[in-house]
């Protein structure tokens, strides 16, 4: 979690190396007026007042689209109107805010999913980057980003402002606790802001510039093509289609496993396995299921039912097994209760599939086709049956995926990339043909 502290200062020192040498120089002069723009590095999270983080003030597009206006109506009075002018100042105003805004986006990717791409796309998309390393040599193999995507609804709850009071103590209890184990940096990094950026508004001396080598010289004609702020929005446009489209790519699938074991012993019985899966929205529902095999055949049925029949089913199986535990009822007796229960969870089944002996562990997938809410749907496998005379363990294992159909998402990433590949390219010819029109020599 980056806290509000880290966002200013980190933000407002890194806008502050992104500064043309003319701004540097007008707000050496105006700190005060930078130190104001810096606030908006805390702006996005005013979300946090109605409820609903880490949405609509947390997509890019927004303040993507405020900073290419600004670029623009830059471009178009460059030329006419001088660094102090009231337009200016208000452009470069408006810009290097947007500028804060974007860069909190990207800090707080390090936490949790953020609607990212909103009003293009309404799901959230959190990030998680991982180094990959042999595990025999140590060596580096690859720095490897993983993006989980959710809902709107689902991504939304996940965050524990969001959450009704109900939720949040189901989940975190009376109290939530936040380890401040990088405490020590987020100092460092508030105490560097002050030193670097507010305290010389109180005093500021003059230092003498060195003539920079020819070295530094190339560097910085380098940078100041680079740093160019149409080519800059174009390279991060240009990135966040990558993401939105090819880098995630054309499905996203995320894996839940349950197992557990099927057991008939003298002191355990229990041959069921259930599970309540929630289906997402736009996403399809891959349910895997398949279970040890050994010395004893048996079979399994698979059932989806609703709410009523699943918790009768294991509430009547409970009494049962506590009958036969407290020496109620005799094993024969058991067994003859146990599948007659099977039976009735049969009959109050919407979806009902059988496997016989060697099919159990080859296993069998059931799809659900993703649907416009979340639906709660109830998975219960049974053994119903099996050599009577013999006691067994087997494991079973249910896989749930879920996974997303990301086509419109591809276009949509397409059509960004194009975009900043255009404004990169115009920019760069820009930038060209000024360059030649200054050192064109006089006729």
């Amino acid at each position: 979690m980056t806290y509000s502290t880290t966002h200013l200062a980190l933000q407002s020192l890194l806008v502050w190396l992104l500064l043309s040498k003319k701004n540097k120089s007008y707000y050496l002069e105006h700190r005060w007026e930078y130190i104001l723009i810096s606030l908006f590095a805390i702006l996005p999270d005013i979300d946090v007042f109605f409820g609903i983080h880490r949405s609509y003030t947390h997509s890019l597009i927004l303040p993507a689209f405020v900073l290419l206006s600004m670029i623009v109506i830059e471009l178009v009075h460059k030329e006419a109107s001088p660094i102090e002018s009231p337009t200016r100042k208000m452009v470069r105003f408006v810009k290097l805010s947007a500028l804060m805004w974007l860069f909190h986006i990207f800090l707080d990717l390090t936490w949790g999913p953020l609607l990212l791409f909103w009003p293009i796309n309404s799901n959230f998309y959190d990030l998680s980057i991982y180094f990959k390393l042999d595990s025999a040599t140590l060596a580096l193999l690859g720095i490897i980003p993983s993006w989980t995507i959710y809902s709107q609804s689902e991504g939304q709850n996940i965050f524990f402002i969001n959450m009704t009071q109900d939720q949040r103590e189901g989940i975190y209890g009376e109290y939530i606790e936040f380890y401040i184990a990088q405490f020590t940096l987020h100092l460092v990094v508030f105490l560097i802001w002050l030193v670097v950026i507010v305290f010389p508004a109180f005093k500021r001396k003059k230092k003498k510039e060195k003539e920079p080598g020819k070295f530094g010289i190339g560097l910085k004609l380098l940078w100041s093509r680079i740093k160019r702020h149409l080519t800059l929005l174009g390279l991060f446009i240009l990135f966040t289609g990558l993401v939105l489209g090819p880098i995630i790519g054309k499905e996203n699938t995320m894996d839940y496993t349950v197992s557990s074991n099927y057991t008939n012993t003298q002191t355990d019985f229990d041959p069921t396995l259930g599970i309540i899966l929630e289906s997402k929205t736009q996403s399809t529902t891959f349910v895997s299921f398949y279970s040890d095999l050994d010395m004893i055949n048996y079979n399994v049925s698979l059932l989806l039912t609703d709410n009523e029949t699943f918790l009768n089913f294991f509430d009547d199986f409970d009494d049962l097994t506590k009958s036969y535990y407290n020496s109620t009822i005799t094993y024969i007796q058991l067994l003859s209760s146990y599948f007659i229960l099977v039976d009735e969870a049969k009959l109050g089944s919407t979806f009902e599939k059988r496997l016989i002996h060697s099919e159990v562990i080859n296993g069998t997938n059931i799809i659900l086709n993703s649907t416009e809410e979340g639906e709660s749907f109830y998975f219960l496998t049974l053994v119903d049956e099996w050599n009577v005379t013999e006691s067994y363990v087997y494991k079973a294992t249910i896989t749930i995926s879920y996974t997303m159909d990301r086509s419109t998402a591809q276009i949509e990433g397409g059509v960004l990339d194009a975009l900043g590949l255009a404004m990169i390219v115009s920019d760069q010819l820009l930038a060209y043909f000024q360059h030649k029109r200054k050192t064109k020599p006089l006729t």
